[in-house]
């Protein structure tokens, strides 16, 4: 991993504490480079010091520095440091306190971290010296910093110590103060307004060596509030470290020690096989150039998140500031690319007039991580890397951004392996998330996503072995591809889908714009084209004793607190955004249970990612990213995960005994029934008093449903009937768990009898039958309601009925002939009897038809005979 280890490792090539070469001249062929290139004519023997590898201890006010370290080459073809052929040495310096009333300690860089080694011309202790004893103890605190304690609070100090500022006497002289660690009250003291407490103890074979040193400068007695000002701190680590001839210290082993001096070598010959770090001793390593040129560096990796100081080589006049001694500016060791300078070019009385400060920066071609893809063109701008531009590449034509004034910052640029999970997305920067879709039925594709801050951007189905890649706009140039994702292979399994990745780049959508006569800071652009940028102080610069200046963007001059003129320039670097990683485990387990680590990087998990628990290595993470951790022993522990390039995570555990009744919790429901569509109320109590407890994360089926309210208290609306299993995720409480019975809503309808009419049935007569329905169940709902006779679905009806709800259904049948019939609706059943039809009602009509005939016609015969008689009598 080439660009990676250079920014992030780095701290790797950009480290720490501070350079101190005084100008170009005084660079010689064996020292003053802060990388050794078989390219610059560079001696064989070569010595880095405090003045060309910022890693050493160098105490900037006063310029001394302690480290030195010395390579002997056979050749650069052999790329081989032999045995005792590399050669470090360190030496104590005396060096001023923070608060300098104080005086004057003895400091020493060992393995590129700051060690005491002793005491002398110190106000508050006699001669001491560690080292003559072959002790060291690390400084954990030097600090002039004014800081108001009030009665009652305290000092936080390093390694588990308090300083409790107890009681102001009543004339506000004096302050009464306890001193403890982790918990235990350790010594008290009275101190007087501008006097130090101190508090010693015997370390190793030293007698009373002051390890805390506090300065009260104020005593402050009111009418409610009392405080005490302090504006001096000095602490130095009540663990020694030992060094004794023929110790070993990774590679090197230590082979004379003095009160005055210690010098280690090498016992093994050293590799520096291309692209690779080498492990030296404690923080200190050395990182080869992936190249057939041999280029290496010293560094010290900036392995935990937070902001770093990048500084360059300190300067008592005019100097000229290149990657090579500003650890800030771009620097690419694989291919020896750097673009960026700065120059002074005149200072008169500690001011840098106006247009005597050059910053330039021109634009280079170097390889993606991935080198398959070709290479893009990067710029240093402001002491950060940005993106220049595409040569034509396997993804696209030539494009040129700062040819159009325009630049965008390199985001991501690297090829480690991850592998992402169906379902799970690959993090980006800017809110961008690759969702992993689906793998197709014979694993030769997979269907990806793209999100921005949660809505989709784009998708594509990508095969084994091919580029996803996603184009935007950037300013005014069109179609500039944004990401580019290298799909390595892809796994098909019978339960679990992954994708394989090894090859990430994405540039900022976000623009920066270069005109002319534009301002940043101090600085104002006076040209730049597709050949650079050059940028000039608009104003006077003055190196003012003891101050930081603004020059441009993050990048400040430091001058230091000295009559003598000295000065470098620096920035503040943050690891984090980069390449970190992640470490999942629980932060309770149960003792004697075995629980999964899980390491990732951007959503991606990371194999070979080293595991420790309290500084014990526990083992690699698989090609997954897990490795299984076996509690055994009970308390709090740190889990960190490392590897190289990457920022490494730590996380802290307790694992608890399963008997500890204190940390039993329990799970209560709201209701006694809860139906499917209910809202209730989850509980999580203490089993012993039945306190609740804030906090806790509850699981639904094995998915995270929340945690408990500040009341201890969660709602959740249950869906699916059935027995769900309820869990608490531990944390710092044994697991619970809750069986919960959710039962189906759903309709009842219940039947009230069938009743009929005619009450005595006929053949083929018509008749009604009825019922009453009700919904007795949790749900509304409908019902298919049949008549069945003899079995046989003669009629039917859909009623629908809310909760509670009834209704009156009315049914209609007519039988063909006579019998015994059973009616069904429902639940209900009504046997009854269909009577054949009697002829009576017919002979009745037809006497009533007959009577009718003859009355009608006997009143016509009678009628007749009237009608004959006048006729008669009419003819006479």
């Amino acid at each position: 991993m080439r660009e990676l280890k250079k920014v992030i490792i780095g701290g790797a090539l950009f480290c720490l504490i501070i350079l101190c070469g005084i100008s170009d001249a005084v660079s010689t062929n064996s020292t003053g480079n802060r990388i050794w290139d078989e390219n610059q004519n560079l001696s064989l023997e070569y010595t880095w010091t405090p003045q060309s590898f910022s890693g050493f201890y160098y105490d900037f006010n006063t310029g001394e520095g302690s480290e030195n370290l010395t390579v002997n080459l056979r050749n650069s073809e052999e790329r081989t440091i032999n045995a005792e052929n590399m050669i470090y040495e360190t030496r104590p310096v005396n060096s001023d306190f923070e608060y300098t009333e104080w005086g004057e300690y003895q400091a020493i860089g060992f393995m590129a971290e700051r060690y005491f080694a002793g005491y002398s011309n110190t106000d508050f202790s006699d001669n001491i010296s560690l080292m003559a004893n072959e002790k060291l103890s690390k400084i954990l605190i030097d600090s002039n910093e004014r800081k108001s304690l009030y009665t009652g609070s305290s000092l936080i100090l390093e390694e588990g110590y308090e300083l409790e500022i107890r009681e102001v006497d009543k004339d506000g002289k004096k302050v009464l103060i306890d001193l403890s660690k982790n918990g235990e009250h350790i010594d008290t003291d009275f101190v007087g307004s501008n006097s130090d407490y101190t508090y010693k103890r015997d370390l190793g074979l030293n007698d009373e060596v002051a390890i805390i040193a506090v300065h009260l400068d104020d005593i402050f007695k009111g009418t409610e509030t009392n405080a005490v000002f302090i504006d001096g701190v000095f602490q130095i680590s009540d663990e020694l470290s030992s060094i004794n001839s023929s110790d070993t210290y990774g590679k090197m082993e230590i082979t004379s020690i003095s009160p005055e001096k210690i010098t280690m070598k090498n016992q093994e010959k050293i590799m520096l096989t291309k692209g690779d770090t080498v492990d030296i001793m404690g923080k200190l390593k050395l990182i080869v150039a992936n190249n057939n040129t041999l280029r290496f560096a010293p560094m010290i990796e900036m392995s935990k998140p937070g902001n770093y100081v990048l500084r360059g080589s300190v300067a008592e006049e005019e100097f000229k500031w290149t990657p090579m001694n500003f650890e800030g500016f771009y620097y690419n060791i694989d291919e020896g690319i750097g673009t960026e300078s700065l120059t002074v070019e005149k200072i008169d009385d500690r001011t840098i007039e106006k247009n005597k400060l050059e910053y330039k920066s021109k634009p280079e071609e170097v390889r993606f991580e991935h080198g398959e893809w070709g290479e893009f063109e990067v710029i240093g701008f402001l002491a950060d890397k940005y993106f220049a531009g595409y040569p034509d590449n396997k993804f696209s034509d030539g494009i040129s951004l700062v040819s159009n004034g325009e630049l965008a910052k390199v985001l991501i640029d690297n090829e480690e392996k991850k592998r992402v999970y169906s379902g799970s997305s690959l993090l980006l920067e800017e809110g961008y998330e690759l969702e992993v879709n689906e793998v197709n039925t014979d694993g030769s594709s997979v269907f990806l996503s793209l999100y921005k801050n949660g809505s989709m951007v784009d998708s594509d189905t990508v095969a084994s072995n091919e580029d996803y890649a996603y184009s935007s706009n950037v300013g005014n140039i069109e179609n500039v591809p944004l990401i580019v994702v290298h799909i390595d292979h892809i796994f098909k399994g019978t339960e679990t889908n992954a994708v394989f990745i090894k090859g990430i780049f994405q540039v900022s959508q976000e623009y920066v714009t270069i005109n002319i006569d534009e301002k940043y800071g101090t600085m104002k652009v006076t040209d730049f084209s597709g050949e650079g940028i050059t940028m000039k102080n608009s104003d006077d610069i003055s190196l003012s004793r003891d101050k930081s200046i603004e020059i441009m963007g993050n990048m400040q001059f430091r001058v230091a607190d000295s009559n003598n003129l000295r000065y470098y320039p620096f920035i503040e670097k943050n690891t984090t955004p980069l390449e970190s990683l992640d470490i999942d485990i629980p932060k309770t387990i149960i003792e004697g249970e075995t629980a999964s680590i899980e390491v990732s990087s951007r959503g991606g998990a990371v194999g070979n990612a080293v595991v420790s628990i309290n500084q014990e290595e526990l083992g690699i993470t698989s090609e997954e990213g897990i490795i299984k951790y076996a509690a055994y022993k009970g308390g709090k522990f740190k889990a960190i995960a490392s590897k190289d390039g990457f920022v490494s995570a730590s996380k802290e555990i307790e694992v608890i005994a399963r008997d500890d009744e204190t940390r039993k919790i329990r799970i209560e429901i709201s209701a006694e029934k809860v139906y499917e569509g209910d809202k209730v109320t989850l509980s999580t109590v203490k089993s012993l008093s039945g306190e609740s407890v804030p906090g806790v994360q509850l699981l639904y089926d094995g998915k995270i449903i929340g945690n408990t309210s500040d009341e201890g208290k969660l709602e959740y609306k249950v869906k699916d009937p059935g027995i769900h299993k309820i869990k608490t995720v531990p944390d710092g409480f044994l697991p619970a768990e809750y069986n919960l019975e959710v039962i189906v809503r759903e309709p009842k309808f219940v039947y009230s009898g069938i009743k009929i009419m005619p009450i005595d049935p006929t053949e083929e007569e018509n008749m009604n039958l009825s019922t009453e329905i009700t919904n007795m169940g949790t749900a509304a709902g409908e019902e298919k309601v049949e008549l069945k006779i003899n079995g046989s679905v003669v009629d039917t009806q859909t009623v629908a009925l809310e909760i509670g709800e009834s209704a009156l259904l009315n049914f209609t049948y007519m039988s063909p002939e006579e019998g015994i019939y059973e009616a069904h609706v429902g639940t209900e059943e009504l046997e009854f009897e269909v009577q054949k039809k009697s002829i009576l009602p017919y002979i009745g009509i037809g006497l009533v038809i007959i009577l009718i005939v003859f009355g009608v016609g006997y009143s016509m015969v009678k009628k007749r005979e009237k009608m004959e008689k006048r006729v008669k009598k009419k003819g006479l």
